[in-house]
């Protein structure tokens, strides 16, 4: 049988637990609402991206304006900006992608933390009944 003193040591360890593993799910909480709305505000600035580059691709130019080594120049210009714009919108995704990934990420650990806590619940109401009966036999 168990002592007393025993279980209340074990009383202290598993409340040592639990308030680790909260401060743990609040940092989690806290990593998640930050990466939400950064992703949010990122899907906010693809959209307008979109459309910068819908009016970059969609530009028509004059060709009377533009001949020979001008018009090979701007055309050279041009092809590089419209590149740059694609690659920036295209790292922009990656880069939101790689923040939804990380709440999930996230998200699973919290999951995995909370079932962590509830067990250490339980474990917490068995050594208090223990204490109980183990006081009063005493």
């Amino acid at each position: 049988m168990t002592s007393l003193r025993q279980l209340r040591d074990q009383k202290v360890t598993v409340l040592g637990g639990m308030a680790h593993t909260e401060n743990k799910i609040s940092s989690l909480e806290d990593k998640i609402s930050r990466l939400r709305q950064a992703s949010s505000q990122l899907a906010t600035n693809i959209s307008e991206l979109e459309t910068i580059k819908g009016s970059i691709t969609g530009l028509t130019i004059d060709a009377g304006r533009w001949k020979g080594e001008e018009e090979s120049e701007f055309e050279e210009h041009y092809s590089s900006y419209e590149e740059s714009v694609k690659s920036y919108v295209s790292k922009t995704e990656d880069a939101k992608d790689a923040m939804d990934q990380d709440i999930k990420r996230y998200e699973a650990d919290k999951a995995t933390y909370t079932t962590g806590l509830n067990n250490l619940e339980n474990t917490l109401d068995s050594l208090e009944r223990q204490i109980s009966q183990a006081a009063e036999r005493e």
